[in-house]
């Protein structure tokens, strides 16, 4: 395997992630890559650190921008890019040392022009360096699924696997087989689902890695953790668009109608726990707006319930929204300690 790799990695004021996301990019087995480190105008120290680290290997390349956005910015790197494969990484996140080489196997093995992996999600801060944990696993029998284009696009509008595509972080994408595709500059939020979702509605094949060997980091500065009114109109933007397209396959238009719900319920809740007075009446319109929608109406009537319950009558329904997550976060701990042998 010797294709070059366009390592894409969006940078705007991460100083305190940014040395970690790079050495996970410097410490891949797979030699023959390229590291685009794209400054987005960051105003903390970002663009002196990736100064630095261009200092200490000759494959790490700095490109300056004004700020215009993660999508610009990501734009910036595909023009930017010379590699047979370009790969997306955030700037606050950061891989296992062999991502890069299983990715590229898989592609070549199976044919597949998009390949991703688990996502691990981790908190800003852990007692332990997840890249350490990481290092410690050595296996090479990786397990993986391989899908048709057809099979792809139906996963990514489940939950069998649809969150795995949900994302850009962590895609290897065949620069080829991206053609004038870019990512749509006048979302804040949801560009990159959309942006995923146009590369199989352009006829890709898929690989899914079955390691949790990409490391999404979650803090408050998060794009995806952002709390804004025009955050929250992308998002729905973003639901109403692969809706809208997706509307004659059953299964699809019924998940789709699902999310756009149970994600202005999240939105809703973190507002209120905020104290996001102007923010919290404008999810209330959004919700009303969403009930009167066509996609509404394909909800079982427990969704539409616990969509006016959210809204209308929050005190009810904020035990009844911990009890769910507390029930999730017991799921995944079960799933994760199975997975890895943990006791206890």
């Amino acid at each position: 395997m010797t294709d070059l790799i366009s390592i894409i990695v969006p940078v705007y004021n991460t100083e305190a992630y940014l040395p970690r996301c790079v050495r996970s990019v410097l410490d891949q087995t797979y030699p023959s890559f390229e590291l685009l480190l794209i400054d987005d105008g960051s105003q903390d120290g970002s663009r002196e650190v990736c100064q630095a680290l261009c200092r200490e290997d000759s494959r790490v390349r700095l490109l300056s921008r004004p700020h215009q956005g993660v999508s610009a910015a990501r734009n910036a790197g595909l023009e930017a890019a010379r590699g047979t494969y370009v790969f997306f990484l955030d700037s606050d996140d950061a891989m296992h040392p062999r991502l890069l080489e299983a990715l590229l196997e898989l592609c070549q093995a199976t044919g597949a022009a998009l390949a991703t992996e688990v996502y691990r999600h981790v908190e800003a801060v852990e007692p332990r360096d997840f890249l350490d944990c990481l290092n410690e696993e050595d296996s090479r029998r990786w397990e993986y699924t391989y899908m048709d284009n057809r099979e792809a696009l139906r996963q990514f509008s489940s939950r069998e696997n649809g969150y795995n595509f949900h994302g850009i972080g962590g895609k290897l994408v065949r620069r080829e087989a991206l053609g004038a595709l870019r990512f749509d500059e006048t979302l804040g939020n949801g560009e990159d689902t959309i942006f995923v979702y146009r590369l199989l509605e352009q006829g890709m094949d898929a690989v899914i890695l079955w390691e949790e060997w990409y490391a999404y980091r979650k803090h408050g500065t998060n794009a995806s953790q952002s709390m804004s009114v025009a955050s929250c109109a992308d998002s729905r933007r973003c639901w109403a668009y692969i809706w809208e397209r997706e509307k004659d396959r059953p299964a699809a238009a019924v998940f789709w109608a699902q999310v756009a719900s149970a994600q202005l319920r999240r939105l809703y809740v973190r507002s209120r726990q905020g104290g996001r007075r102007e923010l919290s009446a404008y999810l209330r319109r959004l919700a009303r707006e969403e009930a009167a929608t066509d996609r509404f109406r394909l909800l079982r009537r427990r969704e539409r319930w616990k969509h006016y319950l959210a809204f209308w009558c929050y005190p009810l329904y904020l035990p009844m929204h911990r009890f769910s997550t507390w029930q999730w976060q017991r799921r995944e701990q079960a799933r994760r300690r199975e997975e890895r042998g943990w006791n206890g």
